[in-house]
């Protein structure tokens, strides 16, 4: 009866992926539960173990994990990196990325604002919050009251971000806060 229990335990903790090869492992071990001859029980654990060995050392199910695309609402913020699963691919670069992604915005800016340390917070019409870095150097002064800003945010090298305000030269390093 112990070898059931560790047998069932063990599936039950260590292969919740292999649901349909443990369920039948599972129902060999309660089937050898009802034999009432103890040496053809016995025999019949050894067969359920063996199967349940052999569930265990399959490889898991390959599932393809996908970073999901960049879109508006997401364009700024960091993504999370699929995990390495081979040692082989420890230490490799991202792939690159997908041809549908955003690699722009373009949006009103609807607060302009400052930090403590002088630089830039921009609050967009569509929900964005982006602020100056600190290594950028850059001297925004305050638009005229009255007047529009409109901004163009594009990607940069090294994942970094650069907005341009409309009619005025130059980029402004900024990171997406919201």
């Amino acid at each position: 009866m112990r070898i059931a229990l560790a047998v069932s335990t063990a599936l039950l903790i260590a292969v919740p992926a292999y649901a349909q090869e443990a369920r039948d492992v599972l129902e060999a071990v309660a089937k050898c539960a009802e034999i009432a001859d103890p040496g053809e029980r016995l025999k019949c654990y050894d067969a359920a173990a063996l199967r349940a060995k052999s569930a265990l050392a399959a490889p898991p199910p390959r599932q393809a994990t996908t970073p999901p695309a960049v879109t508006v609402e997401t364009f700024g913020l960091p993504r999370a990196q699929p995990p390495v699963t081979k040692a082989e691919d420890f230490g490799k670069p991202a792939p690159p990325p997908a041809p549908e992604e955003v690699k722009s915005i373009s949006s009103t800016v609807i607060e302009f604002a400052k930090t403590l340390r002088g630089k830039a917070l921009f609050i967009l019409a569509n929900g964005q919050v982006w602020r100056q870095l600190d290594a950028d150097g850059t001297d925004l002064p305050y638009p005229p009251p009255g007047t529009t800003m409109k901004v163009t945010v594009e990607t940069g090298l090294f994942g970094s971000y650069n907005l341009s305000i409309e009619g005025r030269n130059g980029i402004i390093k900024v990171t997406r806060l919201k």
